[in-house]
């Protein structure tokens, strides 16, 4: 049957049961767009195309992207940790782990080290009415783990009676590294000759209400 011969047919059939010839050019126009998005799809995603995640962990943040970027991968900061002993900007850790099969063009999540020390802020009271066993307890946990004590002569003992981050007194909304040293003035209470002398006074009181009776 010719090419023309075939469009006649065709057109006769529209002609004759034309809601029904609608419905089919519908489904065949949906079946051809949903074979176009699947295609698109698989082009979108790198279907099939995968990628093994190298060893990027002890590299710097740029030589971890640039050994992404070789194996078709990109890099994102997730974390970041402050570590003294080791260079500020090392990746410490990272997520799928070295060795995984992923998606070619996947991110891959990486903790690394901080160049700076994180801040924290003082937000309670440190000296006053405050012992020595609370304000170690609150630095501790914000996290300044390196906190040493001096004595000083005081009225009441073991309570705060000041607290400094090298020369700087420290109160409430006192920005400081992590990492500082805080140094609380522990007070030690009466000295012992004032005791001794109160005693003595008690007890000349005490001789003098008997003498009086």
């Amino acid at each position: 049957m010719s090419l023309v011969a075939t469009m006649s047919k065709i057109k006769e059939i529209y002609k004759k049961h034309p809601v029904l010839s609608n419905l089919v050019f519908i489904i065949i126009t949906g079946l051809l767009l949903l074979w176009a998005v699947l295609l698109f799809l698989d082009s979108w995603t790198f279907h099939g195309a995968t990628a093994i995640v190298p060893d990027i962990k002890h590299k710097s943040y740029s030589e971890a992207s640039s050994t992404l970027a070789a194996n078709s991968l990109s890099i994102e900061i997730s974390d970041s940790i402050y570590d003294r002993n080791i260079a500020p900007g090392t990746v410490v850790e990272s997520w799928p782990k070295a060795g995984a099969v992923v998606k070619e063009g996947r991110q891959v999540y990486v903790t690394i080290t901080a160049f700076s020390p994180k801040q924290v802020t003082i937000s309670m009271p440190l000296t006053g009415n405050v012992s020595s066993r609370q304000a170690m307890s609150y630095l501790r946990g914000i996290g300044i783990t390196d906190i040493r004590l001096e004595t000083v002569p005081s009225e009441f003992a073991d309570l705060v009676v000041g607290a400094r981050y090298g020369d700087t007194p420290l109160s409430v909304g006192s920005v400081i590294p992590v990492t500082s040293t805080v140094t609380l003035q522990i007070g030690t209470g009466p000295a012992s000759d004032d005791l001794d002398s109160l005693e003595d006074e008690e007890t000349i009181v005490e001789e003098n209400f008997e003498a009086y009776e």
